[in-house]
């Protein structure tokens, strides 16, 4: 059940995040080719690439934070022993959540309203095109979810959980 869970979860951060990309690298190459060797700028690949660019964001920042690879402004935090760090980064994974879980509600509340509203040039509805945002907190909130049960075990039994290999290293 659990590789189950993680292929499905692997499906949309890292397989559909890696075709939106694909999109919008193939999507920005094509629009310079058109605009400077046959001079003919296309509306629809900028909306394609401006869209893509966003999804790729959206879904990247979730694998980020599943391997805990963003960037950290950790010079104090390095220094500290071990108890308080977890103690640390509990305490903001804890209010990180709460911030997602209050702007989930008025996302989804507003959400079915967006399928009147249309992309400029292509006429996608912008239901399809903000898609990625809840996505984004329910991933979010998952990986957050996880770490905190992480670091509450480590709080209390001492022993480190193994972290999850990334796949890019």
């Amino acid at each position: 059940m659990k590789k189950l869970f993680l292929r499905l979860i692997d499906l949309v951060e890292v397989h559909f995040a890696s075709l939106v990309l694909f999109t919008l690298f193939l999507s920005m190459f094509l629009q310079v080719v058109l605009r400077y060797v046959f001079n003919y700028p296309s509306p629809a690949l900028f909306e394609i690439s401006g869209y893509s660019f966003i999804w790729v964001v959206f879904l990247g920042a979730p694998l980020a934070r599943r391997y805990k690879a963003h960037i950290r402004f950790n010079i104090l935090y390095e220094k500290l022993p071990r108890k308080a760090q977890l103690v640390i980064d509990l305490i903001m994974d804890i209010v990180f959540n709460a911030g997602m879980l209050i702007a989930l509600f008025p996302v989804l509340d507003n959400f079915g309203w967006y399928k009147f509203l249309r992309s400029d040039v292509l006429r996608i509805p912008w239901t399809y095109l903000i898609l990625c945002f809840p996505i984004f907190i329910f991933l979010i909130l998952l990986h957050n979810s996880i770490w905190i049960y992480k670091e509450m075990k480590e709080l209390i039994t001492g022993k480190a959980s193994e972290m999850e290999a990334k796949p890019w290293e």
